[in-house]
């Protein structure tokens, strides 16, 4: 049982012969009750004596990659400390936490920007991912603010791939108290900012400067006038003669 606004609430029944997700408390408390029958009883060849689990306390809410900023949900990835890694939800493979905010912040160097691949995307909500349909969401931005650039995602998706503008990405995964899935799990790298767009101005420009250095001066264009002004007057003569 995991405490929800004051009070316990069952976060998950388990039994059968299988290993459980991972569980982790909203807070410093969890509660768990054992209901067993003694003697174990046989079915299907197999008896059931009860668990062994391990635990432990922490407080980077089971992210392991990043830079947790104080004891908050917020984790920084810089590219001058690793230029790839993985980062999840908390508690991946198990349930996120209720009521959460955790925000991972992508800081790429002068020339990168920043490429998040998910590998895995189950995060509880339907529709528009808004507070309307009751959903928790994943927002991303190129900014500390919100993007319009981007809406915001929920429910299961395939694998997909995110690119930041510039040197800076945010990714925000918002938990309400209603429902929780398993969250995601993704891949980051810092890449290089593709130059054809810059080759393509240099070649504009060497193609410029190119036309400029060729094209005729002002005295060239009085040279031409002259002589063409010295053409028709020999002409005149020739008739009048």
């Amino acid at each position: 049982m995991i405490e929800v606004r004051g009070r316990y609430e069952t976060r998950e029944l388990v039994c059968g012969a299988f290993l459980p997700k991972p569980l982790m408390s909203n807070g410093p408390q969890i509660h768990m009750q054992y209901f067993g029958k003694y003697p174990p009883e046989m079915t299907n060849n197999v008896q059931y004596y009860g668990f062994r689990a391990e635990y432990r306390f922490l407080t980077n809410f089971g992210i392991m990659s990043g830079v947790q900023q104080g004891e908050e949900c917020t984790f920084v990835y810089n590219s001058s400390e690793r230029i790839s890694g993985l980062f999840h939800s908390p508690n991946f493979p198990g349930f996120y936490l209720e009521n959460v905010v955790c925000n991972y912040y992508f800081y790429a160097g002068r020339d990168e920007r920043v490429v998040v691949h998910f590998t895995y995307f189950d995060v509880e909500g339907i529709g528009a991912c808004d507070h309307q349909t009751a959903s928790d969401y994943v927002e991303f931005s190129n900014f500390m603010s919100t993007d319009r650039k981007y809406s915001k995602y929920c429910g299961k998706l395939q694998d997909f791939e995110m690119r930041s503008d510039g040197h800076f990405f945010r990714v925000t995964l918002h938990s309400n108290d209603r429902f929780v899935a398993i969250g995601f799990r993704a891949l980051y790298t810092f890449e290089p900012i593709p130059t054809n767009n810059s080759n393509a101005d240099l070649r504009g420009n060497a193609s410029m400067q190119s036309y400029v250095s060729h094209a005729p001066s002002q005295q060239d264009f009085y040279n031409i006038i002259a002589l063409i002004l010295v053409a028709i007057s020999f002409i005149k003569y020739n008739i009048y003669k």
